[in-house]
């Protein structure tokens, strides 16, 4: 696995050091952001799911908020590695931080390929947005992002999929995951 430059490029450095927010719960940004304490706190991050492993070498390669939860993914970013092995802890750790009404960001080295990647799964799955419109969206917030080839044949599978287990009514068309909770039900008087 390559290792980002211990001092990024001025002209990159936006590409590092930045967030984009994808919905009320879910932000993409670089591993710079994710390092700067400050921008932590006035985002509101209660998690931070990291997609590539713990180094001490470089600044956010083994940093940790107090108070934020933290899900890390040792996952590479080329196009054999096995991301879908992942979908499912990275999906369950999204969905817990927004049922908990907390903000997650998601991030990698520079925020443009294995978290774009979990990203446009979040949007699929926990949104219920085709592919192409899963797309869309993430690209008018964060242009620059772009999927390695083989993550984006792992996201056209699960957008095969789930099109099937919505066709089928098995899944439903748009997921009530951002639904606002309601009071409990009344019990109901004899």
């Amino acid at each position: 696995m390559s290792r980002p430059p211990a001092s990024v490029q001025p002209h990159l450095r936006f590409v590092y050091n930045t967030t984009a927010r994808i919905d009320d719960h879910v932000h993409i940004g670089g591993y710079l952001a994710a390092a700067d304490p400050e921008l932590v706190r006035r985002q509101g991050f209660t998690h931070i799911l990291k997609l590539f492993p713990d180094d001490a070498g470089y600044p956010g390669g083994y940093h940790r908020h107090p108070g934020v939860e933290y899900l890390v993914i040792a996952a590479e970013d080329a196009p054999e590695y096995p991301l879908d092995r992942h979908f499912a802890g990275c999906l369950a750790f999204i969905q817990g931080a927004i049922r908990s009404r907390g903000v997650v960001l998601v991030h990698c080295h520079a925020g443009v390929s294995r978290s774009a990647s979990i990203v446009l799964l979040h949007l699929m799955i926990n949104s219920g947005l085709p592919l192409t419109e899963a797309w869309s969206h993430l690209q008018a917030v964060r242009p620059f992002v772009r999927p390695n080839p083989g993550f984006w044949k792992l996201l056209e599978a699960v957008h095969k999929r789930a099109s099937l287990f919505r066709r089928e009514g098995l899944a439903p068309a748009r997921p009530s995951l951002f639904q606002q909770p309601g009071p409990p039900p009344s019990p109901a008087l004899p």
